[in-house]
């Protein structure tokens, strides 16, 4: 008898004590999902009161082509991190460069091209000149000095010469402009050194658009 009565004692309590937890977690999701409560897990979000939280966690921010935000009162220039993905320098410099070459020294005077791949950082160049007394063939790599946020493409080139039958070295500068149109350049000019055969050279080149330049400028003052 007494074993009959504390196990119903036992139950009774148990009752009341589920009914108590049921009882205190019904109140806590209606407390937590009052609109009252906005910092409380579960809450409902508040509505935005002003359109000047526009720029708040996640929301998307756009920049046109020249790097401005759009929507905004003024142009305030943008800049990618040096490091960010879509940097990539085949996007931002031309890959392909031809240029006419004029060869001078006291020796010897010769004409002719030059020929440049410089994908992204490493590349190879190579020349052909025709001379009065010998004609010379140069070949080598060809290095970007410029970074991407570059405003111009500077570049350094040098390598193996051949003149007549003697052997000798080249080292050169050219400076470019970005890409606009392509991976050709037509606007591009070099200058550089070269020994051959124990007489010193100088080099210097231009493509296309740099020639057509000097030659309408040389027609309009001639």
């Amino acid at each position: 008898m007494k074993k009959l009565l504390t196990f119903v004692l036992l139950l009774a309590c148990g009752s009341v004590w589920a009914q108590d937890v049921v009882r205190d977690s019904v109140a806590a999701t209606a407390a937590d999902t009052a609109d009252n409560e906005e910092n409380v897990i579960g809450a409902k979000p508040t509505p935005r009161s002003s359109r000047r939280e526009a720029n708040v966690l996640g929301a998307p921010v756009y920049y046109n082509q020249n790097g401005s935000l759009r929507g905004g009162d003024t142009a305030m220039p943008y800049r990618r991190p040096k490091h960010h993905y879509l940097n990539n320098l085949e996007e931002r410099y031309h890959s392909i460069f031809a240029e006419g070459e004029v060869l001078r020294g006291n020796s010897d005077y010769a004409f002719g091209l030059n020929f440049t791949y410089l994908p992204k950082r490493w590349g190879a160049y190579g020349s052909v000149l025709l001379g009065a007394r010998h004609d010379y063939l140069s070949v080598g790599p060809a290095l970007r000095l410029s970074d991407y946020d570059s405003y111009l493409d500077w570049q350094l080139y040098g390598g193996i010469m051949f003149g007549g039958r003697s052997t000798g070295a080249e080292v050169g500068l050219r400076i470019a402009t970005p890409q606009h149109d392509g991976e050709f350049c037509i606007t591009s000019a070099s200058m550089g050194m070269a020994i051959v055969g124990n007489h010193a050279f100088v080099t210097f080149g231009a493509s296309i658009g740099v020639m057509a330049a000097i030659g309408a400028t040389t027609l309009l003052f001639w």
